[in-house]
């Protein structure tokens, strides 16, 4: 599953990059470079059976600290 997982990320993570490369979009590049290895992290994280936390009740109280409590 593991191999699985890395070979289809290596597979869109060349469809997806190649045009940011030749475009020289270097700002677009490193945004989509960040948020694609955290999600690959993620996927390896939960396939090797690794509980991660969810982020709801943190992002909930930035929230809340923000626009104050509703309700």
């Amino acid at each position: 599953m593991l191999f699985f997982i890395i070979l289809v990320y290596v597979i869109i993570g060349a469809i997806e990059i190649t045009p940011l490369v030749k475009k020289k979009k270097k700002k677009d590049l490193t945004v989509y470079l960040v948020l694609y290895t955290l999600a690959l992290v993620l996927s390896v994280l939960i396939s090797i059976g690794v509980k991660v936390p969810s982020p709801a009740i943190p992002i909930q109280k930035m929230v809340e600290a923000v626009i104050g409590k509703q309700g």
